[in-house]
């Protein structure tokens, strides 16, 4: 394991400041257990810790956004990017040694070793409010449960430490897939338990986000796995599909928009105060075109830029495609083209608008992790699994339909509704919806499983330079283990072909 992960107790303390109303993340100190851990809020705040790692820098932030969006069919890599250990992922070409590996791992062991922290240290608390415990109890357990379901996705087989004793263990074995989704089905249903119906902070846990983890787990093991758990899958997504708290929003571009954050559509995300780096995302890095003079100084945007099939795969007059992107803008450099207005070489990627366009300090933009039109496919591919056809095709057809209403007030002929939905409608349906959420690289997986050849033919035909530069052979449908980790617990075994 990492060797910060193995040392004694020490767990940074980050205070919730900024917007009262939102998770911000300020690194303050580090704080032994000898000086920290005693009363109820620092517990909190022990727990608000624990999702640090996951929305910031190591995982969605940066790293893990680059990995899966670049390997996917659906991104190219930018033309001028020169930094290959920054491009690596589009060519799959990652290896022990690549921030690749490392940075997710690192990142979500650290939320697993903080969410271990916090649940030992309550127990020696007093909380007046035993309610309250029972809630922090429950959000540790979300995030140890979603940190490790993300691990198994990427990695396979990975050590499970579920206390912090397991983490002075300097030789942990690497636990079977299914040992590892055990513990997360028992964290997630105490999260659904525990959780508040609505979350306490933007940013925060909900019931709803803990369906939506569970509902991704069965997902992946029915797809992935070949479990056959559909009739899981589609409890959880309907759970979350009833709840009233949580709705499609009729505009699909306000569910991005910083000034409609805190909609009804998006049950859990990396929140992005404005306010501070360290609480704001990446957008400048991820997302806004050099072109518009953002990342001028280079080394900052390799993301953003549709593949030439996915751009052009939209239904004609689809409003996502419309709002999703753009090839043209201005900019506040007034040197580059006419007063500043700029023909881009290419589409990028426009649903995530900060209000200050990525100029002058941190931007506002939330990043998905979970939304509502997801668990209408989650329950849509469900049902078209089970072999209820004309069911999966109405919650299709309920995300099409909110597609043609454009801003809200619209009624567009496109997309139309299907008369009956194929396994290719569905999974198509969820590239143009969830287009640069991070959710095509593992839909490109889980669908190989179960149709052997999907996930090379697919790079191959949509995203060549894949194979042309790279490596499309099976072993790189899994990230490795980091080559640090396992020279520092030699209990650890490679992934085969690294």
């Amino acid at each position: 394991m990492n060797k910060w992960l193995m040392a004694a107790p020490v767990a940074l303390a980050l205070t919730v400041g900024a917007c009262d109303d939102m998770l911000t993340e300020n690194p303050k100190d580090f704080l032994t257990d000898d000086s920290y851990y005693k009363t109820p809020d620092q517990i909190e705040t022990a727990v608000l810790s624990a999702y640090q790692p996951i929305t910031r820098g190591d995982v969605w932030e940066w790293q893990l956004v680059i990995d899966v969006e670049l390997a996917s069919d659906h991104v190219r890599i930018h033309p001028d990017e020169p930094n290959y250990g920054t491009y690596h992922p589009g060519l799959l070409l990652w290896e022990p040694t690549t921030s690749s590996a490392e940075a997710p791992w690192n990142g979500l062991y650290t939320s697993i070793y903080r969410a271990n922290l916090a649940l030992a240290k309550m127990e020696e608390v007093e909380f007046p409010d035993p309610a309250e415990k029972e809630a922090l109890a429950a959000e540790a357990k979300f995030i140890r449960g979603y940190a490790y379901l993300l691990l198994t996705k990427m990695y396979g087989d990975v050590p499970l430490l579920v206390s912090e004793e397991d983490h002075r263990n300097y030789e942990v074995a690497r636990s079977p897939v299914d040992e590892v989704h055990a513990q997360i089905e028992e964290d997630l249903l105490a999260a659904e338990a525990g959780l508040p119906d609505t979350p306490e902070q933007h940013g925060r846990a909900s019931k709803a986000a803990a369906r939506m983890v569970l509902a991704d787990l069965y997902q992946w093991r029915s797809s992935a796995l070949g479990t056959d758990q559909w009739d899981k899958l589609a409890e959880y997504s309907k759970k979350v599909i009833d709840d009233p708290n949580w709705g499609l929003m009729d505009d699909y571009l306000d569910v991005f928009l910083p000034e409609t954050k805190g909609n009804q559509e998006v049950i859990w995300m990396v929140a992005s105060s404005g306010v501070e780096g360290r609480t704001s995302t990446n957008v400048g890095c991820n997302w806004l075109p050099r072109e518009l003079g953002f990342g001028s100084g280079g080394g900052c945007e390799v993301l953003g830029q549709p593949t030439e099939w996915f751009y052009n795969s939209y239904p004609e007059g689809d409003y996502r495609h419309e709002v999703n992107y753009r090839t043209e803008g201005w900019s506040t450099n007034t040197d580059l083209g006419d007063n500043g207005f700029v023909k881009l070489s290419w589409p990028n990627v426009y649903k995530y608008r900060p209000t200050n366009r990525g100029i002058g300090g941190p931007t506002d933009v939330d990043f998905p992790l979970y939304r509502y039109a997801e668990a209408l496919l989650m329950y849509a591919e469900a049902q078209y699994e089970m072999g209820n056809v004309e069911e999966a095709t109405r919650y299709v057809n309920m995300v099409r339909a909110r597609a043609r209403k454009g801003t809200g007030s619209e009624s567009r002929s496109a997309p139309a509704d299907l008369p009956t939905v194929t396994r290719d409608d569905i999974y198509m349906e969820r590239g143009w919806e969830l287009a640069h959420e991070g959710k095509r690289w593992w839909d490109l997986v889980r669908r190989d499983a179960m149709e052997p050849g999907y996930w090379a033919n697919s790079l191959i035909e949509h995203d060549p330079e894949t194979a042309q530069r790279g490596d499309v052979s099976e072993f790189r449908k899994f990230l490795p283990i980091p080559r640090a980790e396992i020279e520092r617990n030699p209990a650890l075994e490679q992934n085969p072909g690294y």
